[in-house]
């Protein structure tokens, strides 16, 4: 995983008790792609990040050399706010300035389930937003003081087009 972040822990947790939940997130997951896609689709290991209330996760596209359709995780212990933004070169140019706007925000309470696929997850680069940040929902803003984030991340495997 080659991003800019300041993660306190992250480690594999294929464990055999937590198989059902993850089981059950696959399968949850595998609902949101193609059938042709879940035909071939194959499971990396979870992995588990562990974020301090001030850690960062920056803006990052997650590597397309090792994972397939498929980024999503499993938010425990804490709301947070994900922010996607169109990736460079999409519809925006290296001259442009990111913060001007053009982006959306996920409000992400804890124990949800998120699913980066399509354009979400190859044109958008996706970033956690520092606690005390504000979320605006119905035209009312609201403060969202993240904690300790503790994300269970789940990645499809790159399929080899020879073998779809």
């Amino acid at each position: 995983l080659a991003t800019p972040h300041e993660v306190d822990n992250e480690s594999t947790i294929d464990a055999p008790q937590y198989a059902q939940t993850i089981q059950r997130a696959r399968d949850i997951l595998k609902s949101y792609v193609s059938p042709q896609l879940t035909n071939h689709m194959k499971w990396l290991p979870c992995h588990a990040i562990d974020l301090s209330k001030n850690g960062r996760l920056d803006a990052h596209v997650d590597s397309v050399k090792f994972s397939g359709e498929i980024v999503a995780g499993i938010s425990l212990l804490s709301d947070s706010i994900m922010r996607l933004r169109p990736a460079k070169g999409e519809w925006i140019d290296d001259a442009s300035d990111e913060s001007s706007g053009g982006y959306v925000d996920l409000y992400l309470p804890k124990l949800s389930l998120y699913c980066l696929h399509g354009m979400s997850r190859f044109h958008y680069s996706h970033e956690l937003l520092p606690s005390d940040s504000v979320y605006q929902i119905s035209g009312r803003d609201v403060q969202v003081t993240r904690g300790r984030r503790l994300s269970i991340i789940f990645r499809d495997a790159l399929v080899d087009s020879k073998d779809a």
